[in-house]
């Protein structure tokens, strides 16, 4: 979730190291020091329209529930099937549209995640992204729990609701895995008054950026309409060390979000993430630690709407926040992950019963997050 922008869904959020205006003669920006924005964007999707697409039949397996903290009840809607209802076959597929998104400025600066650069001379950042914990299954043991083979989010989400998914569990092979296609690459082209830049030591030698205010309604007007897909599928646009500020390069910068609108057909939800080897934000962003971050976030929020107790002053949440973003409050807090002779680096989440309160969790027992993190629930914010 990305912080700072009302008209969007939520996101990634890093402080950059500098955005000042560029040349007059390209009308760029330069990118500054500053934070990551992780929740910039905030969708126009309400409550009844998310309860109204979790019931619909055109879009991709969710579920609504309900939980009670104290004596205020929230309402909400989760992809995949209801873990505490048992039922014969509680796994769910949903279906990914892999986008990587070529991103070019008019003097010629171009951003391309399918090319292999110097930022790593092993693959380009689509092969390692396809090959990544993501889109991959991996062995995972948390908190002396064999969670099981699972696409990092997937075996996330078991563990976050252990007590059904665990093997005594009433759904033991409860899960949602993500079928991935990859759409060919699509250019955009950034205006110059939308488009800022910064140095770097590899690839083509600048991180990018362009307004995020620009950039997403272009998603929805032009791109998504582009995939010829619907509702049931979620386009993940894929960007290569190319990052989003906030209506100015002084708010920058959203490594990525994920967001929901309207459409004819029904609600269409989508994610955006940069894959980063620049080396621009240090040890906060890595590869594909803000993927798993959006990932996580729109398999427990899709709409960016799943209302929760306040909490806050924790991760990149400076005040009080009141939503289901399960990487918010370890944005920046990641973990290794081995394989395909690669070491990624997936962001650690925060479980259902860290934001409901729950003395006793139904994540795994001794943990309220899938890496130990926190060992209790949120506290109150006020």
């Amino acid at each position: 979730m990305i912080a700072g922008v009302s008209a969007l869904g939520t996101g990634l959020l890093v402080a950059l190291p500098g955005m000042a205006p560029a040349s007059a003669a390209t009308h760029i920006g330069t990118i500054r020091p500053g934070h990551v924005i992780w929740n910039a964007v905030h969708s126009q999707v309400s409550l009844g329209q998310a309860d109204s697409a979790a019931l619909a039949s055109s879009t991709f397996t969710q579920y609504k529930s309900t939980v009670t903290v104290g004596t205020k009840s929230y309402t909400y809607v989760i992809a995949g099937k209801n873990p505490a209802k048992q039922v014969t076959n509680p796994a769910s597929t949903i279906s990914v549209d892999l986008v990587p998104l070529v991103m070019k400025f008019s003097n010629g600066d171009t951003w391309d995640p399918t090319k292999i650069d110097s930022c790593d001379s092993g693959a380009s950042a689509l092969t390692r992204t396809q090959n990544s914990p993501v889109f991959k299954s991996h062995s995972y043991t948390w908190d002396g729990q064999s969670v099981g083979t699972f696409q990092v989010t997937d075996a996330f989400q078991r563990a976050e609701f252990w007590k059904y998914a665990q093997p005594s569990g009433i759904n033991p092979t409860f899960g949602v895995n993500f079928s991935v296609s990859t759409h060919s690459p699509i250019t955009v082209s950034v205006p110059n008054s939308d488009a800022a830049s910064a140095p770097i030591s590899c690839g083509n030698g600048l991180i990018g950026a362009a307004n995020i205010n620009w950039l997403d309604p272009y998603l929805q007007s032009t791109v998504i309409p582009s995939l010829g897909i619907g509702p049931a599928t979620v386009p993940v646009f894929l960007l290569h060390n190319f990052v989003e500020y906030v209506g100015t390069t002084s708010q920058c910068c959203v490594l990525g979000y994920h967001n929901a609108y309207s459409t004819g057909a029904g609600i269409q939800t989508y994610a955006l993430s940069m894959y980063d080897n620049s080396g621009f934000f240090g040890t906060a962003s890595r590869d594909i630690s803000a993927l798993s971050h959006e990932m996580g976030e729109w398999q427990n929020d899709p709409y960016t709407n799943n209302p929760t107790p306040a909490w806050g002053h924790i991760g990149q949440v400076t005040g009080c926040q009141s939503n289901l973003e399960v990487g918010d409050p370890l944005s920046g807090t990641t973990f290794k992950v081995s394989m395909n002779s690669f070491t990624y680096h997936p962001q650690e989440l925060a479980f259902f019963s860290w934001f409901y309160h729950q003395k006793t969790t139904l994540g795994l027992p001794n943990w309220y997050s899938d890496q130990g993190t926190f060992k209790t629930y949120a506290a109150t914010c006020t």
